[in-house]
């Protein structure tokens, strides 16, 4: 019982977190990865309150609730509200950038000094204790001792449970809330205003979200940069998918659960690591066993690959204009120049950075061919990275196998890993599969690359002859060997065949394509480009284990394919460029500007540019191919109506014919 009592405790915050996941999904048909970061605001609002500028606690604990509940509305009103009619896809990347400008806000807070000072204090809040309202003496319950900040929750939590439940049933706006869930259309039409009902659920969400993270600082500590966690963040996500994002109450009773059976585990096992299996697998048997969880976004979903569009090139007349072919001749002269001598010119650092880049851009590519051309959305792809390099360290440091060979069977590896997670793919899409492989991202790092026999050491050892420049160079084969490939793949039959699946599955079934195995011939390639890369990554970095290959960069690898052009190969390129490089370089300027450019860049670009930087680029290539050559390079399309080149071009004897249902005579022919 005392372990129950300690795990109601904990879930007390899935608990309600869960609970504003399922009220953001019915009224925005989203799941809000921004959700957990709300709280964390708010838990960064409190400490600067209280701690730093000395308020009285219930003063700074109404701001911090009322601060996260307005940050709520802002970004519903200003954001999500812009992109609602937008796919599911780009509204999910949209709270990502959401996050990530929220962890800025949270990081130019105030914040109270670290014991003992330092400069640390700037970033993680020193670990100080969390102002609680009381405190009483400890009281040992079973194996368990409780504070006041475990009451707090135990009594707490249900009241804000009960408050939200009893304002869905009985208010007028919980009523148009749940109308709106049901039939967003019909609701316009009976005359709720679906647009204030939205940012009433937000605002509420926003506020649970506050208070669970609020309940939960005492308990577990806080970091500046890591409050909620994207961990706990799919423990309430693992409780509001069993709800079918439906239930809040449903929710609530879930996430409880979860809580509970989270310390049962710990307790038996000692590992907190197999609390993340049991939530992958409780996502993942709720998806495939009530397959109408988030079957309300479909409708939405059938557009959600407008934006991968392919990059149309140039007509054969500008592209074989002489003029024009010497300067792409020009350039690729100068390009491969600066590609191959510029490391010879910079510091080991700084070739050391782009090697890292480089490799990024392979996992970018792989999600592009998975996400961008089979239209199976991943949020997992860095952790398919993570196999190749933790279990390829494993294989060098602990086998003691050739390298190259560990680098083969690495990349296989990550292939059949990727088949495994394909096998979902078979009955979900969309969202759902995104749920699931961020589930999978979590499992890895949470319980999988922990584990001896697959882990081994944690470290990796670079061969002798990989020096900085050479590994520069390995990693650009690698790159260049990947663009090749995957070009040469999509012009062939399984290639096109991706595409037509991803654009309508029932159509590309009732052509005779195997859906199935295009689907998971994607998942196995996007595997082994993955591994391959993280196989690497490890080798330069010397380390491979789970705070090499977290959870959180899945999110920014699928940001950077989207950013720079979801479908294309050379958007992908330039995304993980835009997203490695200007924290690298803008770290110089301040320590928040690559938050700040990758989250206001990633929203800006959604907003404004749904096709991503790789369309300015192409778009910048076409304006100086016809500057160049003086011709048009749009596509010309002329209308041809069929049969019409057949007629003859006297039609004065038509008129003698007979009209329908007249007789034929003998001086006329039929």
């Amino acid at each position: 019982m005392d372990l129950v009592v300690a795990g109601m405790v904990i879930g007390m915050a899935n608990a309600l977190l869960a609970m504003g996941l399922v009220l953001v999904f019915m009224s925005s048909r989203v799941i809000n990865l921004a959700h957990g970061e709300l709280g964390a605001f708010a838990v960064a609002v409190m400490l600067a309150l209280t701690r730093a500028a000395n308020l009285n606690y219930w003063l700074a604990l109404l701001i911090s609730i009322v601060s996260s509940g307005v940050l709520a509305a802002i970004i519903e009103r200003s954001i999500l509200r812009r992109l609602f009619k937008s796919p599911r896809l780009i509204l999910l990347i949209a709270t990502i950038g959401v996050a990530q400008l929220i962890i800025v806000f949270r990081l130019v807070l105030p914040k109270p000094a670290a014991p003992g000072g330092g400069d640390e204090s700037a970033f993680f809040g020193g670990g100080n204790v969390f102002p609680l309202p009381f405190t009483i003496e400890p009281i040992r319950f079973g194996r368990v001792i409780l504070g006041a900040e475990h009451f707090i929750a135990l009594v707490v939590g249900p009241l804000v449970a009960l408050a939200v439940v009893l304002f869905l049933r009985h208010s007028s706006y919980g009523i148009a809330l749940r109308a709106s869930a049901q039939n967003i259309q019909r609701a316009r039409l009976l005359g709720i205003p679906v647009g204030r009902v939205s940012t009433m659920a937000w605002v509420i969400a926003g506020v649970t979200s506050a208070i669970a993270s609020i309940i939960l600082a005492p308990i577990i500590g806080f970091s500046s940069t890591e409050a909620v966690g994207l961990p706990i963040l799919m423990r309430g996500l693992a409780a509001a998918m069993a709800a079918r994002m439906e239930s809040v109450g449903t929710a609530f009773g879930v996430g409880l659960g979860l809580g509970v059976l989270d310390q049962l585990v710990f307790y038996w096992t000692g590992r907190s690591g197999l609390t993340d299996i049991v939530v992958f697998a409780v996502i993942l048997v709720t998806l495939l066993s009530r397959r109408g969880v988030i079957k309300r976004t479909v409708s939405a979903e059938e557009s959600s690959w407008e934006v991968s569009e392919p990059i149309r090139g140039l007509p054969i007349e500008v592209a074989n204009h002489p003029r024009w072919r010497q300067t792409v001749f020009t350039g690729f002269l100068f390009l491969a120049g600066l590609v191959l001598a510029g490391p010879f010119a910079l510091g080991d650092s700084q070739v050391f950075f782009l090697a890292t880049v480089l490799l990024v851009s392979v996992v970018a590519v792989s999600a592009t061919v998975l996400t961008g051309w089979a239209g199976q959305m991943s949020l997992g792809q860095w952790a398919l990275a993570g196999v190749g390099g933790v279990f390829g360290a494993k294989m060098v440091v602990s086998a003691e196998l050739p390298f190259w060979v560990a680098f083969i069977l690495a990349a296989a590896l990550g292939g059949l890993i990727a088949l495994a997670l394909g096998l979902p793919a078979l009955r979900l899409e969309g969202t759902a599969l995104a749920v699931v492989t961020l589930g999978f991202a979590v499992a890895a790092a949470g319980w999988l690359f922990d584990q001896a026999w697959f882990k081994g050491s944690g470290f990796m050892l670079r061969p002798d002859f990989m020096t900085t420049r050479v590994y520069y160079f390995i990693s650009l084969a690698l790159l260049l060997a990947t663009v090749y490939a995957t070009r040469a793949f999509q012009r062939t039959r399984v290639g096109r065949n991706m595409i037509a699946v991803r654009d309508n599955p029932l159509q590309a079934l009732a052509m005779g394509i195997p859906v199935v195995r295009t689907k998971l011939t994607a998942f196995v390639l996007s595997g082994v480009l993955a591994a391959a890369a993280g196989f690497l990554w490890s080798t330069g970095i010397g380390l491979a284990d789970k705070s090499v290959f977290g959870p959180v960069r899945s999110l920014s690898i699928i940001s950077a394919v989207v950013i720079g052009g979801l479908g294309s190969i050379s958007g992908a390129i330039i995304g993980a460029f835009y997203f490695m490089g200007i924290p690298f370089w803008g770290a110089k300027i301040s320590p928040f500007i690559g938050l700040l450019a990758t989250g206001a860049g990633l929203l800006l670009l959604v907003i404004i540019l749904p096709g991503g930087l790789a369309r300015l680029v192409f778009g910048g290539r076409d304006m100086l191919a016809s500057w160049i050559t003086g011709l048009d390079v749009k596509q010309k399309v002329t209308p041809v109506t069929p049969g019409l080149e057949e007629l003859p071009e006297d039609l004065s004897g038509l008129d003698d014919l007979p009209s329908e249902g007249e007789p034929v005579t003998s001086g006329a022919e039929p």
